[in-house]
């Protein structure tokens, strides 16, 4: 072969994978986008039409990582205080779980066999694993699964009992039993219904997952913890209301002293859940929340960490990055919480934005997997958080629709995509032609 010819064949694969590049993960994410901020059907019901599939093709990339992280053990060297390392697989795994039941009862799935039900098998493996409770042992020692620990037995239970709903598999029932009703015997009897997660640390809004997580454990046993209900939502209420009127963020569990209030990310954790509890104390939250958290410049819209005004900048483990004012664990869970509420004018900018600034790929979401693989070297965990608060039910009591407009950074990032996808395209395309027509003048 000539060096001429060797050349051309060059230009053209560099030429070709450019322009696969370019479709892969400039023109797709903006396809991906338009199609869902055009859909009149997702601003009408805030029914995301792309979800379902979304779920089934993470599910791949989630067993996968989950036979890794399974088979290699990390769990058991990962350093106690590391919360990616430690806690990430674990409430990854159970939002896996709780997404699939929630997509499942709506219809949209079918997880009882094929892929979807391998990897709902890897996820239960998980939560079950002892392995997997290695930092909680360390924090706890041998009793970790007898006395308070509330965040990692609230996970058990919510996990088991989304993964029996599901599948109808009773082989880990018992112990989702025994946990159930030890969690809401210690419940009943604590002060204020406040348990420690950590030695030490106590944070309402696990102890109000845990409640929940409860209530769904008990259904499938024929039973129900209605007083504790009761007992822990008129606290949540009361003593342990922050000054915007929502539960606060954590709480000293011996005396009921608050040590932070209400915060962004904690305030969308509770309102995932606190529908199926209270629908009315719900509404009340959530328009406190939106009253004191809600912040819309026209170009981006979501929740604060902080109540406007106050410490904008501040960021923890627990918030995420704070950008622009927002919060993103606030605004990536809060998409839940306004389902939830039946808030559909906060749900669907919210979920249009989480769309867009994940970037989607056919590989699933660029943004939270190299997140989350810098993190916890779990590409897949961040997709799933994602999915597992996009996947909430509306229980509002009335339901409040999109009528906005939408935010101004989803049309940017769509024109961004979509001109460079074009722009490389265009311009790879060009200079083959113009190679090829050099070549051909020196050929003749």
């Amino acid at each position: 072969m000539k060096a001429g010819d060797i050349r051309w064949a060059f230009q053209v694969l560099a030429a070709a994978g450019v322009i696969l590049f370019s479709a892969l993960f400039l023109l797709y994410p903006a396809v991906v986008v338009g199609r869902l901020a055009l859909d009149a059907g997702f601003r009408r019901t805030g029914e995301n039409p792309l979800l379902a599939r979304a779920f089934e093709s993470a599910a791949g990339r989630y067993r996968a990582w989950a036979a890794d992280y399974l088979d290699s053990r990390r769990a058991e060297t990962a350093a106690p205080d590391d919360v990616a390392a430690t806690e990430w697989p674990m409430f990854g795994s159970v939002f896996f779980l709780v997404a699939a039941q929630d997509l499942q009862e709506r219809g949209w799935i079918d997880a009882r066999r094929g892929p979807l039900r391998a990897a709902l098998d890897k996820a239960v493996e998980i939560v079950v694993s002892p392995v997997t409770a290695t930092w909680v042992r360390t924090q706890w020692g041998e009793r970790y699964l007898d006395r308070e620990n509330a965040f990692y037995r609230m996970l058990l239970v919510l996990g088991l009992s989304a993964y029996e709903s599901v599948t109808g598999e009773l082989r880990h029932r018992a112990w989702m039993s025994r946990q159930r009703a030890g969690l809401a015997e210690e419940l009943t009897a604590a002060r204020w219904h406040l348990l420690d997660d950590y030695p030490g640390e106590c944070y309402p809004n696990d102890l109000l997952w845990a409640v929940a997580a409860i209530q769904r454990a008990a259904r499938l046993d024929g039973a129900h913890h209605a007083d504790l209900v009761r007992g822990l939502m008129s606290a949540f209420d009361g003593p342990i209301r922050a000054p915007e009127g929502l539960p606060a963020f954590q709480v000293d569990s011996r005396s009921g002293r608050l040590l932070q209030n209400a915060r962004g990310c904690g305030n969308s954790g509770i309102l995932l859940f606190a529908g199926e509890l209270d629908p009315v104390l719900a509404d009340k939250w959530y328009r406190a929340y939106e009253a004191h958290f809600w912040k819309d410049s026209g170009w981006l819209a979501g929740f604060t960490e902080m109540p406007r005004g106050v410490r904008a900048d501040f960021m923890d483990v627990d918030s995420g990055p704070v950008l622009f004012g927002l919060g993103s664990v606030a605004s990536a869970f809060g998409i839940g919480a306004a389902r939830s509420a039946g808030r559909l004018d906060h749900a669907v900018p919210l979920t249009l934005e989480a769309v867009a600034c994940s970037w989607p790929t056919p590989f699933g979401p660029l943004i939270p997997g190299l997140l989350g693989r810098w993190a916890a070297n779990a590409g897949s965990l961040g997709e799933v958080a994602l999915l597992f608060s996009m996947a909430r039910p509306v229980r509002g009591l009335e339901i409040t629709p999109f009528a906005g407009r939408v935010p101004g950074i989803v049309w940017l990032l769509l024109a961004t995509q979509a001109g460079l996808g074009l722009l490389f395209i265009v311009a790879e395309l060009a200079g083959l032609r113009k190679a090829r027509r050099r070549r051909q003048a020196r050929v003749q």
